[in-house]
């Protein structure tokens, strides 16, 4: 019906802008139930959603129906209803439909996007807020100060983004709280500035209106519509008993086992953070609010972390994290798809590597470094000569062998020898800072020398021997032991690392001869001390058919109880005019010239030959060179003895070193297996010393592992040589070889050894060397028939 003027009414500013500031800031509570909205069903995020944006959208229209109750309190005020519910369904429509674009941006974090949304429903409340202030017919028009309007609809726009970044940002209650707080005021702010300054021009022509309605109908509708608001807003809030209830339940379990598992768990939408288990940001160093929303590139040190990130891949691949205040962490990650919560998300596992990179890099540096001296070994010092000589350019190769050494261990004991290694070292590379230095074993030590060490070797040379020809005390004792220094220089006394360290190793060997504590170079006359070593060969071709070689038996016990459960054959070879030859001395010859194939074979036949007559049925271990891998079938050959023999073959253990599987690991490997499948054992000899590579062991499954004398000699004196054999058995126990610890000399060795559960010991401590009939319950049938 027409608008009558006897139906306006009169209210009070003050009231007015009290009820406009509760009105905004009630409403406004309606953006704390998007607190948890990832948590509910898809349904219950349509719902939650639909109550938060009528909750908003209502509320900011209230605010502006209040605010043209304000403005239109002249008598006679009348409001067009079309104009006024248009505005309605405008603050309504777009608001719902901002919260719903952005509800999943706030949960997640994206603050940009979370942003824009709140610009869009800024944007909203003043756009219903313009069209609706034209809804004012009595008794004139509504004029607005655009300036005004134009402040306020910055303050609206800026203020409603950055209430719903802020809550995007915070990602907990109370931050939704301070959001909403913040929201409400910028809501206020904007009604209070809009009308500022309006003006109403009065128009005594327009007496009554059609489709209009009067202050006290608008105010009804704005309490009606209040009331709307606030259930909306509440029931909003309280949505989790209704949605999200089950679902917030449901995620408190798959989160406690979440949190149980040591890897890390990311979930991402887009590649971005939705959530993480404990594991996982502990991994990158940042709590989980903090982490949700943030890409999980921006965490990865990779060169293309789109690309890796991009596809799901059940295939571990590595990555460097970059964990907050610590380096880059070394991780194992895999991702699949999932549908989680109604939605395609991406599930990253993350591994940490930290300590198996640790381990790996123990492993590495066990099989390129001595653990005495703290030097790389002969297996870097293989790689690093042949790296130098293929750079180019003059290399110079030291040889230097400590004097006297061995009078020093016979008279002050292992321990001493060790701690004139130790300080021969130190010397050695203070005297050549800019060398590499290596020690082979034993007193054995190397320097490879470029540039100007090896244009000035002689001098070099010569500040090794002056540094180390003085007096050192060793356990209070002084004790001068001297060295000698042998050399020569690529390529002038050698061309290729063979040719080189056996002239090196030439010079050292005239430096001793000449008096020991002296430093010689390669020369061509040295080639007589390479024709001595000739003359070794030749008398090595005809030692087995002179019968000049003998076995000696090296005894194996049990840990725990000293029974003896085997023996290790050893060579021993007595020439007519030389006296007995130390196998350190004729072995490496014979694999030069790979006369230790006959040799290697005679072994194997005679140490078959002699236990078979043992009375106790012992194991018995031989050892095989490198070089009997490379000549023949050493497969064969194992079978016709054992054949020929009639030893079983459990009986027979093999022994290798690493520089089998060196030349050509594939070969090796097959000729490995074939043995294995003959039913002999295979053991890996001298663990420690050389590249000990874990892959030799994942390659084949060896019977035993033996630790090497050296780490067994140091665990009075070495904390490391403690914790390697500690290391090594461990490993064998895991991978279920047995181990066989060589050199044991006192019970002290013995009680630590049984303690860490090594099978079997070999050493002084159970026998020296010596024929096996000099060994009880071992001798043979033979000899035990003729003594009874």
């Amino acid at each position: 019906m027409p608008w009558s003027p006897a139906a306006s009414i009169d209210l009070p500013l003050p009231g007015l802008a009290t009820l406009l500031l509760a009105c905004c800031l009630t409403g406004s509570l309606a953006i704390v139930s998007l607190a948890r909205m990832d948590e509910a069903s898809e349904d219950g995020r349509i719902w939650r959603a639909g109550l938060a944006g009528a909750a908003l959208g209502l509320s900011a229209w209230v605010g502006h129906a209040l605010a043209l109750l304000a403005l239109g309190g002249v008598e006679g005020a009348a409001y067009d209803f079309r104009i006024v519910g248009a505005s309605l369904v405008i603050a309504l429509v777009v608001a719902v439909t901002a919260v719903y674009v952005t509800g999943a941006a706030l949960t997640a974090g994206a603050v940009v996007k979370a942003a824009i949304g709140g610009a869009l429903f800024g944007s909203a409340a003043a756009l219903a807020a313009f069209i609706g202030v034209t809804a004012l017919r009595a008794p004139g028009r509504a004029s607005l100060d655009m300036a005004a309007f134009s402040l306020a609809t910055l303050v609206v726009v800026v203020g409603a983004a950055g209430a719903f970044a802020l809550a995007a940002r915070l990602k907990t209650i109370h931050g939704y709280a301070l959001a909403a707080a913040a929201l409400g005021m910028a809501l206020f702010a904007f009604h209070a500035l809009s009308t500022f300054d309006a003006v109403v021009r009065p128009n005594a022509r327009l007496l009554t209106f059609p489709n209009a309605i009067d202050g006290m109908q608008l105010a009804f509708v704005a309490a009606a519509v209040s009331v709307v608001s606030l259930i909306a807003a509440f029931v909003g809030v309280m949505a989790d008993g209704r949605f999200g209830a089950g679902g917030s339940q449901q995620n408190a379990r798959d989160r406690a086992f979440a949190d149980l598992t040591n890897e890390g768990l990311v979930i991402c939408e887009d590649q971005r953070i939705v959530d993480v288990n404990l594991a996982a940001a502990r991994l990158i160093g940042l709590d989980p609010a903090v982490l949700r929303g943030r890409a999980l590139r921006d965490f990865l040190a990779a060169p293309d972390p789109d690309r890796l990130l991009s596809a799901s891949f059940a295939k571990p691949q590595e990555a460097l994290l970059k964990a907050t205040g610590r380096e880059t962490v070394p991780v194992e990650i895999a991702s699949r798809d999932m549908a989680l919560e109604g939605r395609l998300r991406r599930v990253y596992t993350l591994r940490d590597l930290s300590e198996q990179r640790r381990n790996e890099h123990r492993i590495r540096h066990l099989a390129y470094h001595d653990p005495l001296t703290g030097l790389a070994n002969r297996a870097a010092f293989n790689e690093a000569l042949a790296a130098a000589l293929k750079r180019g350019g003059e290399v110079a190769l030291f040889c230097v062998d400590l004097d006297k050494f061995k009078e020093v261990n016979d008279v002050f004991g292992h321990a001493a020898g060790d701690d004139l290694l130790r300080t021969a070292s130190r010397r050695i590379v203070s005297a050549a800072p800019d060398a590499m230095t290596f020690r082979l074993g034993g007193d054995e030590f190397v320097l490879i020398g470029t540039g100007p060490d090896a244009g000035d070797a002689d001098k070099l040379a010569a500040r090794l021997t002056e540094r180390l020809n003085t007096e050192t005390v060793i356990a209070g004792k002084t004790i001068r032991c001297g060295a000698s220094v042998g050399y020569a220089v690529y390529p002038h006394h050698g061309s290729t690392t063979d040719a080189l360290f056996a002239n090196a190793d030439s010079a050292l060997y005239r430096a001793k001869a000449e008096g020991r504590g002296l430093a010689r170079g390669f020369e061509p006359e040295m080639d007589l001390a390479l024709r001595e070593r000739r003359a070794l060969q030749q008398d090595l071709a005809t030692a087995i058919s002179r019968d000049e070689m003998f076995l000696h038996w090296m005894p194996q016990a049990n840990t725990r109880t000293g029974e003896i459960v085997g023996f290790e054959a050893l060579l021993r070879w007595k020439h007519p005019t030389r006296g007995v030859v130390s196998p350190a001395q004729f072995i490496p010859v014979a694999e030069e010239t790979a006369a230790i194939v006959p040799i290697g074979e005679w072994v194997l036949r005679r140490a078959c030959q002699d236990a078979v007559g043992w009375i106790k049925p012992g194991k018995v271990a031989v050892n095989l060179s490198p070089v009997q891998f490379q000549h023949g079938d050493i497969v064969e050959l194992v079978h016709g003895i054992l054949v020929e023999t009639g030893l079983p073959a459990k009986r027979l253990e093999l022994e290798i070193t690493e520089g089998v599987l060196l030349d050509n690991l594939s070969s090796a490997l097959h000729t490995l297996r074939r043995l294995k499948a003959l039913g002999v054992q295979i053991a890996m000899d001298d663990f420690g010393t050389g590249y000990s590579s874990l892959s030799y062991l994942q390659s084949f499954p060896f019977d035993r592992i033996k630790i090497d004398a050296s780490f067994i000699r140091q665990l009075s004196t070495s904390p490391q040589a403690k914790a390697i054999v500690r290391a090594v058995v461990a490993l064998g126990e895991s991978l279920d070889m047995p181990i066989t610890a060589e050199g044991v000399e006192t019970a002290e060795q013995r009680a630590f050894l049984a303690e860490l559960n090594c099978e079997e010991i070999q050493g002084y401590l159970i026998g020296r060397p010596s024929p096996v009939v000099s060994f009880d319950g071992f001798m043979t049938r033979n000899r035990a028939f003729a003594t009874r």
